[in-house]
């Protein structure tokens, strides 16, 4: 009896670690939202994808844009041009920090000589 007790116990939590946990952070501006997801795949290992999503009615005409997004622990940045998608998709992966979920990741979009800054969070209450 006991030694299935330890079986199942080890089965169960040998499970739950090898399963991914993901962190969301989300926000919009005016004409933008964003997400930055982290899907942390073990212990060390995670992958992160930040999303940016046009509003408007027509993203062909919104033309080229840059971003940039930077956070406690990370950052990037990048042009893309809309062209009748909405959204702008960057991902990376790696075993280096990872932004604490309390925390805020800042993103600017700028386009045709606008420019629109958004805060993601987790909605996690801060310290």
């Amino acid at each position: 009896m006991f030694i299935g007790l330890c079986i199942v116990t080890f089965m169960m939590v040998s499970g739950c670690l090898s399963h991914p946990s993901v962190i969301q952070f989300t926000g919009e501006s005016k004409t933008w939202s964003a997400n930055y997801t982290i899907t942390k795949l073990n212990r060390e290992d995670h992958i992160s994808r930040l999303q940016i999503r046009y509003k408007g009615k027509d993203p062909a005409n919104v033309g080229k844009i840059k971003y940039k997004f930077t956070g406690t622990t990370m950052g990037g940045s990048g042009e893309q041009k809309l062209s009748g998608n909405r959204d702008i998709v960057s991902g990376s992966g790696g075993n280096g920090a990872i932004p604490l979920e309390d925390s805020t990741i800042q993103v600017t979009v700028e386009w045709k000589g606008h420019k629109e800054e958004m805060e993601l969070s987790t909605g996690a209450s801060r310290k």
